[in-house]
């Protein structure tokens, strides 16, 4: 029965180690009370029980029955004075922890660190055009709306042509008869008749005349102003009967499916950034949305003005979410390591021999710190990479570390 009953406290005891690491000292303390409370008056009651099963038990003779009631109740004086003691000794530590300076630390494993070189980029569209007429003229029709889709080809504008279309007329008028007076001097030099002079002028005219006319429809072709690809007529500058020409812009005309983005990269990553190579594109202006997309080209040259080159990406565009003009951030990944040893870069300290952080080491029920040298890689994400001074398990002292020196004794919290 005793057995049973000790087992049952251990098992409790067992069960509530596992829960403990996310609760402070002084609950712990409590708990700890309590259950040094509960196993003193199991303690009682077993002796009790002893007592009673040996005043029940009829082998045993009355002397022994009166001794023992006796050692029964000696045993209950001494749990109750070690349970005192107990509480006592409990009191004792909590005070001699609260005198401690209290830290946090961090164990040391191997874990996977990235590191990014961080850029950003303008948007553009890949389609975008300042549409311009090729020649002077008024407006004389607007056949599209702001933000209207239209395909390649569609009639966006066109000039007026009136004074050009009565040219054609006149020269057309005259082509006829020169065609006609051509075909005539043809015929007769074939059979010999006329002159060769006669024969060549008509022939001149009439290519002169052909000529002309192709120059004049050609301008009427001009006067028509059409779209160069598919795409979205973003804004029109000027109002049917005003004047446009080719240093007047006409349609601003936009595809939004398909954007570049180009950055400008400082030159000393030069050779850690190849064509091909993924990055990872954000929009602080879309929260949520990142994509994964090859560098496209990297420029061979660098500005001597602010010392960069430039790299360039494309993208698809579904839903049209981004607009160019945004700006693009840019992460570059150029480190990875899988088996790093990370620790916050808060904690790392400096003196005169170099970088060193603390880590907490045990000796005897002590927890002493101590300054480790370490030696330093790169750095991403208030994260440092170490690269040598530490080793796996470490302890490595991430809050109070500002509070501590080497040697002094701490208390460790989680």
């Amino acid at each position: 029965m005793k057995k049973i009953i000790v087992f049952a406290v251990v098992a409790t005891m067992a069960a509530c180690s596992s829960s403990v690491t996310n609760e402070n000292l002084e609950k712990l303390t409590a708990k700890k009370d309590s259950l040094q409370k509960e196993h003193s008056s199991i303690n009682k009651q077993l002796n009790i029980i002893d007592a009673q099963i040996a005043e029940i038990d009829t082998s045993i003779n009355p002397n022994d029955l009166k001794m023992i009631k006796q050692i029964a109740t000696q045993k209950n004086k001494i749990v109750a004075i070690e349970q005192k003691i107990k509480t006592l000794e409990n009191k004792m530590t909590a005070k001699e922890n609260k005198k401690l300076i209290p830290v946090a630390v961090k164990e040391i494993q191997n874990e996977h660190f990235d590191h990014y070189i961080i850029a950003f980029g303008e948007v553009k569209a890949k389609n975008y055009a300042m549409i311009s007429p090729e020649m002077n003229g008024r407006v004389e029709k607007i056949y599209v709306k702001r933000g209207q889709q239209v395909s390649k080809e569609s009639l966006l504008v066109s000039l007026n042509t009136d004074a050009l279309n009565k040219q054609i007329l006149g020269v057309k008028s005259g082509l006829d008869f020169a065609t006609t007076s051509f075909n005539k001097q043809e015929s007769l030099w074939k059979e010999n008749i006329g002159s060769e002079i006669d024969y060549l002028s008509a022939k001149n005219t009439k290519v002169t005349l052909e000529s002309q006319l192709e120059s004049l429809e050609a301008q009427v072709r001009m006067s028509q102003i059409k779209a160069p690809f598919d795409g979205i007529v973003d804004e029109i500058f000027p109002k049917e009967g005003e004047m446009a020409g080719p240093a007047f812009p006409v349609i601003e005309f936009v595809n939004l499916k398909k954007l570049t983005i180009k950055a400008e990269i400082s030159e000393s990553h030069i050779n850690k950034i190849k064509t091909g190579q993924i990055v990872e594109l954000s929009f602080s202006s879309i929260d949520n949305y990142k994509i994964k997309t090859p560098i496209i080209h990297v420029s061979n040259v660098i500005a001597s003005a602010s010392r960069t080159f430039e790299i360039e990406m494309e993208i698809n565009n579904p839903g049209e979410k981004i607009k160019p003009n945004m700006v693009s951030t840019i992460h570059i990944n150029d480190y990875s390591n899988k088996e790093s040893f990370v620790v916050p870069s808060l904690v790392i300290r400096t003196d005169v021999t170099g970088k060193y952080v603390y880590v907490v080491n045990k000796k005897g029920n002590n927890d002493i710190v101590e300054k480790k040298y370490i030696t330093t890689g790169l750095s991403y994400d208030e994260n440092t990479n170490v690269i040598k001074g530490l080793n796996a398990e470490d302890k490595v002292i991430v809050k109070g570390f500002h509070l501590v020196s080497a040697g002094v004794p701490v208390n460790v919290v989680k």
